[in-house]
């Protein structure tokens, strides 16, 4: 028997994927039962299983070298989960990195990504920025042409040579179809909104002044479109875009070639919390063979032959999402009759804890874990701790629910611990890694202390 509302298999079945399944009336990561985990660790709690995020990263790398016939190499974003224990596990199965800004530069370094394999992305990069990245080996993604100014002062100054790409922006008019992000507004339209990214006209300059420079070592071209949708058709139209401008930069820089090209991420995660009627995503086989099928096409019709260049893709909901779960307890269970009957199941986590609610309107599916083979009893809202609406999941089928019980949100595994706040002074919670019937404590629970930690209430006046 299947539940939507509880979304994994009864009887002790996985369900795809494997990481989660229901037996003896618990929820289980891997061969942990996820009520002990609360129990020994504390909620609210972030649980990563490991098991689930090495088979993504494989499953990615796999479909996408189906179809693009050659290496792909995969630089999950830093920004969807930093948390050390998990980059480093991530560096096992060979996966370099995305890097947004200075402090992510850093943490990627720190946790041993190589600096080969790392990324440097971003728009309004500082000098200071530029200069780490060329001293640690890293590939600067240049986004604007102040920032190639910029680096051919750095190189003069420290010599060596800059590894850099640039990160262009499509026009992407055939992407009339309306965006999940901007409910009323074309994808064309809201891709234009987002900051980062050279329009193909002034790539065209930037990319021939930076093969001028003997100090500048050009090896590629990257863009990303994010999870406006969640139909492979509009991936499709993405890669032609794409195509499209390469092809034209290509015959422009002759006899320049690219050694990869990025398509960046944002493809959907399987049950896809950010679809707006819930929809599960397509297999990722087929936002696979979208892009890269696509893109060679586009490629050979502007005679670039996409023989010998790596992909690199950029995976960050793709690729933690389904690997992670949100857990709480039931806090309070409050009933009413009137003016309408309403039943709320509070828990002792927080919309503020799983962001993506509030950023992307997500619906992240409840599953009952203490009382997960109970039968439904009724419809149920569950809400948060927060002096918001911290409507956390609404009509929910639920069982008969206590004060105690464990609620674990599924897909929370991409940035909801990284972009949690401390609204209400909240301390954010600690992060988890299962692998198999182990499980350790890899991001300890933040304190109210370390919350005020920045405060100075007595500091004294200074005289300006």
């Amino acid at each position: 028997m299947r539940t939507a509302e509880y979304g994994v298999e009864r009887g002790g079945s996985p369900i795809a994927g494997g990481c989660l399944r229901i037996a003896g009336g618990h929820l289980w990561m891997e061969d942990c039962d996820v009520v002990s985990l609360a129990a020994r660790f504390g909620t609210p709690l972030y649980l990563i299983s490991s098991a689930q995020l090495r088979a993504n990263c494989s499953a990615l790398r796999s479909a996408f070298e189906q179809y693009w016939g050659a290496p792909v190499e995969l630089l999950p974003s830093l920004k969807a989960n930093y948390v050390l224990a998990v980059r480093k596990l991530l560096n096992e199965e060979g996966a370099g990195c995305d890097v947004f800004g200075a402090n992510e530069l850093r943490t990627a370094l720190r946790a041993g990504v190589p600096a080969s394999r790392i990324s440097v992305n971003g728009s309004a990069k500082s000098p200071e920025l530029l200069r780490a990245a060329v001293s640690a080996g890293a590939t600067l993604t240049l986004d604007s042409a102040q920032e190639l100014d910029d680096l051919f002062a750095i190189t003069g100054e420290m010599g060596g040579i800059a590894r850099v790409r640039l990160r262009v922006r499509p026009d992407h008019d055939a992407l009339t179809e309306g965006s999940d992000f901007f409910p009323g507004m074309a994808i064309r339209d809201a891709a234009q909104l987002y900051k980062p990214g050279i329009e193909p006209g002034a790539a065209r300059e930037i990319g021939r002044r930076a093969l001028s420079n003997g100090r500048i070592e050009l090896t590629g071209l990257m863009t990303h479109l994010g999870r406006h949708s969640a139909d492979p058709a509009v991936w499709a139209k993405m890669a032609a875009g794409f195509g499209d401008v390469v092809a034209g930069l290509c015959e422009a820089w002759a006899p320049w070639r690219p050694r990869e090209l990025d398509v960046g991420g944002g493809f959907p995660a399987p049950r896809d919390p950010t679809h707006p009627d819930r929809r599960e995503a397509q297999p990722i086989e087929r936002y696979a063979d979208a892009i890269a099928t696509t893109l060679r096409a586009s490629l050979a019709s502007g005679g670039a032959d996409a023989a010998g260049i790596v992909l690199q893709i950029e995976p960050g909901r793709s690729l933690f999402a389904d690997a992670g779960l949100h857990v709480s307890r039931v806090a309070h269970v409050k009933t009413q009759t009137r003016p309408v009957a309403r039943t709320w199941v509070e828990v002792d986590t927080t919309e503020m804890f799983m962001p993506d609610l509030l950023m992307e309107h997500a619906y992240f599916r409840p599953v009952f874990a203490s009382r997960a083979d109970a039968p439904v009893a009724g419809t149920v809202h569950i809400a948060g701790i927060s002096c918001t609406f911290d409507l956390i999941a609404r009509d929910v089928a639920a069982p008969r629910v206590e004060a105690g019980d464990i609620v674990a949100f599924l897909d929370t595994g991409a940035y909801q611990d990284a972009a949690a706040s401390n609204f209400n002074v909240l301390a954010r919670p600690g992060t988890v890694l299962v692998s198999g019937n182990r499980a350790r404590l890899v991001k300890r629970h933040e304190t109210v202390e370390e919350v005020l930690g920045r405060d100075e209430p007595d500091a004294p006046d200074s005289i300006i």
